[in-house]
């Protein structure tokens, strides 16, 4: 998965980035034009505990690249996204928006002061605004040629939704109106989560920026931040962040409730696959078909699907084996339109 971390100049950004991934990213580089990529791997406990009954020669967790856009010191201060942020965003899967709501008078806003629900909704309008741009030359030249096909239906209910202020991404859509549109990448129909990015002064206390009721109203979903402790935490020992985090009543360790939040949020799960070679997560949206799943692993294991041999990964552990799993009756057979459950232990047969 990769996410997109967007936002005001000064919001934080690249300290909410460094907090997340462990990187070293330099901060307060305000002019720089590189974006800054990091690899987080997800923890998950469940691979952990097939390494150590298969041995395997390698272990992989699931995986969520971040992509630090740069920030836009030149397009006007009322514009957090220049052209060639936006370009960026293109590929990404989902967004995170990170809204400032610190104040430090070293560090100006560019719009001049500290107002987060100002910020969301702006940034959001920068997005629908983006969007609205690609959809009307796209209708105008599909007019020239006469197309009314379902595409130009649904985009033109895109555009009916934009004009309504509201985002693509709480548009109805049905399975085949999102791939007649897939390949525009619409960056308001892209996931989006709110981080607020407070001051130290925000821990425990209460949240007076108006971002939770602006999420609640637009089905957004918003977490707490606090963007330079936690990448002060994030940067020392693993050994000593427990008992620092719980000194500073952080809580949680920020990663593990950020990759919560983001699975929640995207609708995703994992499957697992344990061999001697490796034992593997493999990260996909909840409801994937078996055949889908096989194909994120190659594309010729779906092309050659035969069956699904499957054990939930309770199941496999209660048993203490393989062997034991099938003697108990948990491993199953499955086909291609098996819906997929998060923490299933799979075996892909195939032939091509």
């Amino acid at each position: 998965m990769k996410v997109g971390i967007i936002g005001y100049s000064r919001s934080g950004k690249t300290t909410i980035f460094n907090s997340l991934t462990g990187a070293h990213a330099a901060v307060g580089t305000f002019g720089s034009r590189d974006s800054n990529v990091a690899v987080l791997k997800v923890p998950d406990a469940r691979v952990d505990r097939l390494a150590e009954i298969w041995k395997p020669k390698k272990k992989t967790y699931a995986e969520f690249q971040f992509v630090d856009i740069a920030p836009n010191e030149a397009a006007g201060e009322d514009k957090a996204l220049d052209s060639a942020a936006l370009t960026a965003l293109k590929n990404v899967d989902a967004l995170v928006h990170v809204v400032r709501a610190f104040s430090n008078e070293d560090i100006m806003h560019p719009l001049g002061s500290v107002d987060p629900l100002r910020d969301a909704k702006g940034l959001e309008e920068e997005l629908q605004l983006c969007d609205l741009i690609i959809i009307e030359r796209r209708i105008e030249r599909m007019e020239k040629e006469n197309r009314k096909d379902n595409e130009y239906q649904v985009l033109l209910q895109c555009r009916a939704q934009i004009e309504s202020g509201k985002s693509l991404r709480s548009l109805d859509l049905s399975v085949q109106d999102k791939r007649d549109i897939a390949g525009y990448g619409f960056l308001s129909q892209k996931p989006l989560l709110l981080l607020g990015n407070y001051g130290e002064d925000r821990i425990g206390a209460d949240d007076p920026s108006g971002l939770e009721s602006h999420a609640k109203e637009t089905g957004l979903t918003v977490i707490a931040f606090c963007g330079a402790m936690e990448m002060e935490v994030a940067q020392l020992p693993e050994a000593d962040r427990a008992a620092f985090r719980e000194d500073l009543g952080l809580g949680e360790e920020s990663r593990t409730r950020f990759l919560q939040t983001a699975y929640d949020m995207l609708g995703l799960m994992s499957f697992l696959t344990a061999g001697e070679p490796e034992v593997r997560a493999w990260t996909i949206a909840k409801n994937t078909k078996a055949v889908d799943a096989a194909a994120v692993i190659h594309s010729d294991i779906a092309r050659g699907f035969i069956r699904a041999e499957i054990v939930n990964y309770d199941h496999f552990i209660a048993a203490g084996s393989m062997a034991k799993a099938k003697e108990a009756g948990h491993v199953r057979l499955e086909g291609k339109e098996y819906i997929m459950q998060d923490g299933d232990i799979v075996l892909f047969r195939f032939n091509v």
